[in-house]
């Protein structure tokens, strides 16, 4: 917490692109609860906190960093650890890299979830007073910081310049980390449009643009939910095999053994048969000159992204199709 012990017990050498992720996320969100606070724009920060917290701390953040905190990983920066792991089934005793990575992560989360209660007390007040006591925050702190009560803890500040140079949070990892977290979003896409179950154990491949590094590598196969994931920039998928296309290669998921082949070509039929009837009904709306010349801007604009979002859908699925042997 800021002028607390916790941002001591983070190891700068140790943090992951994730952790840095989050950190960068968190300056941002201060930053914005701050300049809203100022102008009296409370809705605007109240949005601030939601997004930040349920979706970039929440959604993001803490599952990716079960690839740390559940997970064997080799350290970021092996010269940093002085005793390597002598086994890999000696536990997460304190001389282990993994042990260390692990205390780090959660050096992380008590940094960012301190600062969140604050940023939150003006809104949920007695909440965030019981968590401010129940996660021990209050402990070890002067009285008139926030020992006796969150009421008098210091308002979060912005991250200043040698804080984050300090720890490296430099905002080409805010390019990367958001492309990582795109790339899981467009694999999960794959699967519900191949008809596959999220809980499903499957295998992606990844061909990759530029290298990835380890703990990339392993968020990756934990938030995709993959049994294997092969990275390999020299990947060649089957002809017709699901693939969506991103910043950091194509990624592919290969169908074999996967689905009833039959069954699903007779499944994905249907939907392209819904698929045309909804575009068909769009087409022939925005083709009506007294409907594109009558209705509002944004009706028109509602509609035509409408039709664009059928047509795609119908692209999907004959791609689907092809993957199918179709």
């Amino acid at each position: 917490m800021q002028g607390g012990e916790v941002q001591g017990e983070i190891d700068p050498n140790r943090l992951s692109s994730d952790d840095k992720w989050i950190l960068i996320k968190l300056h941002i969100a201060i930053k914005e609860v701050n300049e809203a606070f100022t102008e009296y724009r409370f809705n605007d920060a109240v949005q601030t906190l939601y997004r930040f917290f349920w979706s970039e701390y929440c959604d993001w953040y803490v599952e990716a960093s079960k690839a740390v905190l559940y997970k064997t990983v080799e350290p970021l920066n092996p010269e940093a650890v002085k005793k390597p792991e002598a086994s890999t089934t000696q536990g997460l005793n304190d001389s282990s890299p993994r042990a260390a990575r692990r205390a780090n992560t959660l050096a992380v989360m008590d940094f960012v979830l301190s600062n969140t209660l604050l940023l939150f007390h003006p809104f949920l007040p007695f909440i965030s007073e019981e968590l401010w006591h129940g996660m021990g925050y209050n402990l070890d702190m002067p009285q008139d910081q926030g020992g006796k009560t969150i009421m008098f803890a210091r308002w979060p500040k912005q991250l200043d310049e040698d804080f984050r140079g300090h720890y490296g949070l430099d905002h080409c990892y805010l390019e990367m980390v958001d492309a990582k977290y795109a790339l899981v979003t467009q694999g999960r896409n794959l699967r519900r449009e191949a008809n596959i179950s999220s809980r499903k154990k499957v295998t992606f491949a990844l061909k990759s643009l530029n290298s990835i590094a380890q703990h990339d590598a392993d968020v990756l196969k934990l938030l995709l939910n993959a049994e294997k994931l092969v990275i390999d920039p020299n990947y060649e998928p089957q002809k017709g095999t699901p693939t969506v296309h991103s910043t950091l290669g194509d990624l592919h998921l290969p169908m074999e053994g996967l689905v009833n082949v039959e069954a699903e070509k007779a499944r994905i039929k249907k939907e392209l048969e819904k698929d045309e009837a909804e575009i068909a009904k769009a087409e022939q709306k925005l083709a009506n000159p007294q409907f594109v010349q009558k209705v509002p801007p944004q009706v028109l604009a509602e509609h035509q992204k409408r039709l664009a979002e059928w047509q795609a859908r119908k692209a999907r699925h004959l791609e689907l199709l092809r993957a199918l042997g179709e």
